[in-house]
């Protein structure tokens, strides 16, 4: 790549630094003196702009943890940072900077500098301290963001058996997670059907952290846009439903169709002439960006990119079958909705319910009434990759649990009683040998079917250490008022403070402050080894999580 110029040796002030975009990539100048110098513009510890730093004695201090890199080598020179920044090859001709992006410092060559009051053998800047080699190895690593990636995040040797905390409480790994998984090559919940009936009828959705809008057009399709203004990037659609007949930005009325194509833009030709856009400003290039989007049984997905394999060979045959089982043909009607945020990592909660062994520990309702418990007919399937799972149970009756087994079961209680015994009626109503099942869908949507209250659990992670859970409940059309309130009854299972679900969000927080509190551990997920990644037959079992991280590992590349 050629020098480039990216800005003025006036616009930085002496000892200062100044952050510029080059080709999308975040780069800090500094000037010593009369030197400039140039970095990578992000800590390498937690994504911070180094422009927003300190300079001092030749050292920026990053903003967020008061890290220190050598500006000249780049070199990491205290904690929390341990990774060198990445250095450009920089040279100054009169008042302009130049920099060569393929190019470290230290390997640059030698060039004059014209401007006045400088030493003519100012230009390209090298490192000046440390051993040349040493700067060298460090460039090339950093020159590669794979390289530098997967030398600073090492699996255990153990492989699967064990998860290192870093995959859940590390910043850079929850950035990747979100390019690479959400953002990749995958097929997210963003609603159901019945969400939007009519045409004009929108919900706000997610994809990833990504706020999306789902709208059916005129036409009837349902599309899925970023919502995202083209113009200043406000979020121009403010409402969490509605019906519109077109979306207009609060902040400056750039206005979108229900397809998300740009039909409006105020004073675009200016006024008396003067101001407005450029004449060959043309609407169709700054429409809202669009996801790709699939539809099956009335359940809405969307994914980034367009040459996604079909909704049903993304599943799988057997988790297909799980999937349809529940989403039967007929129509789901919304009953009604919870939000709530949990303080854990997001694959937390795939773990959680690809993790029978604690349903049977953890759930005093859910063994004390038979709904999950070792020695039921059960199953944890995982399908060919390892991303989707169904953990699987036929209900039994408490008479059916051994006295062996109730001693293994701290949460078990004997004397227990239901106060309305309908709670716990079955009503058999789906081609399915299972009375409980959970279908953890790749990588945000959980659908619960528990006995025969439905809902689908939509994963939105905020960070490495916080997620939301959006929960919809549904029926289905064909309901009577009857069902209609024997599944709201049952409804008391689930949601933020359900009788199973409670436990569930406590467990989640726990394992996190264990990772936060006493950094730097792994996890152990041993529990039947005669499988060793996969589906199980078994309660007992961790071979599920076990297939998830290998399918994780190979998106992440690590």
């Amino acid at each position: 790549m050629a020098w480039q110029r990216v800005a003025s040796f006036g616009e930085i002030g002496v000892d200062g630094v100044l952050g510029v975009d080059v080709n999308g990539t975040p780069v800090a100048l500094y000037r010593l003196s009369n030197e400039v110098f140039a970095t990578s513009g992000i800590c390498t510890h937690a994504l911070a702009l180094l422009s927003d730093g300190f300079v001092e004695d030749g050292r920026i201090e990053c903003p967020l943890h008061q890290g220190q890199f050598d500006i000249r080598s780049g070199k990491a020179l205290c904690a929390p940072v341990t990774e060198d920044l990445r250095t450009f090859a920089v040279k100054l001709e009169g008042d302009d900077i130049f920099i060569d992006m393929e190019r470290p410092a230290a390997s640059a060559p030698a060039v004059a500098n014209a401007a006045a009051n400088r030493k003519a053998e100012d230009g390209v800047r090298a490192a000046e301290n440390g051993d040349q080699a040493d700067i060298g190895t460090i460039a090339a690593v950093n020159g590669d963001p794979e390289l530098s990636l997967t030398t600073r995040y090492v699996w255990p040797a153990e492989g699967l058996t064990r998860i290192p905390d870093w995959v859940y409480t590390d910043q850079t790994i929850y950035e990747r997670e979100i390019e690479r998984i959400f953002h990749g090559r995958t097929w997210n919940y963003v609603a159901l059907e019945c969400e939007v009936p009519k045409a004009g009828d929108f919900i706000r959705s997610n994809v990833g952290p990504t706020p999306v809008v789902v709208v059916r057009a005129d036409d009837g399709s349902i599309n899925v846009v970023e919502n995202r203004c083209s113009h200043r990037a406000a979020e121009f659609c403010r409402e969490l439903s509605g019906n519109v007949k077109e979306f207009v930005c609060p902040y400056h009325q750039w206005s979108y169709d229900l397809e998300g194509n740009l039909a409006g833009v105020p004073f675009r030709r200016g006024v008396n002439g003067k101001g407005g856009m450029p004449a060959d400003f043309n609407n169709a290039q700054h429409g809202l960006r669009r996801l790709n989007v699939t539809t099956h049984r009335g359940v809405v997905f969307a994914s980034y990119l367009h040459d996604m394999e079909p909704f049903q060979d993304y599943l799988g045959p057997e988790v297909l079958k799980e999937f349809e089982a529940t989403f039967d043909g007929r129509k789901p009607r919304l009953l009604g909705y919870y939000r709530h945020t949990l303080p854990g990592n997001w694959k937390l909660y795939h773990e959680n319910l690809k993790d029978p062994y604690h349903a049977t520990l953890l759930h005093t309702f859910l063994v004390t009434f038979g709904l999950l418990v070792a020695g039921n007919r059960s199953l944890m399937l995982a399908d060919a990759t390892g991303r989707h799972g169904v953990m699987a149970s036929a209900k039994s009756e408490r008479k059916g649990v051994s006295s062996d087994a109730k001693k293994e079961m701290r949460a078990y209680r004997d004397g227990m009683t239901l106060a309305e015994p309908r709670f716990m009626d079955f009503v058999e109503e789906f081609d399915s040998p299972w009375s409980v099942t959970m279908a953890t869908i790749w990588p945000n949507l959980i659908i619960q079917r528990e006995m025969n209250t439905l809902g689908v659990r939509q994963i939105i992670p905020t960070g490495p250490h916080e997620f939301i859970m959006k929960w919809t409940m549904f029926g289905f059309e064909g309901d009577d008022e009857e069902m209609t309130r024997h599944r709201l009854r049952q409804g008391n299972l689930m949601g933020p403070a359900g009788f199973l679900g409670l436990e569930d969000n406590e467990a989640i927080k726990f394992v996190q402050d264990g990772m936060q509190h006493v950094p730097g551990g792994q996890h152990l997920v041993k529990l039947d080894p005669s499988v060793a990644a996969g589906t199980s037959d078994s309660l007992i079992s961790e071979a599920s999580i076990r297939a998830m991280y290998r399918h994780w590992r190979a998106e992440m590349g690590l």
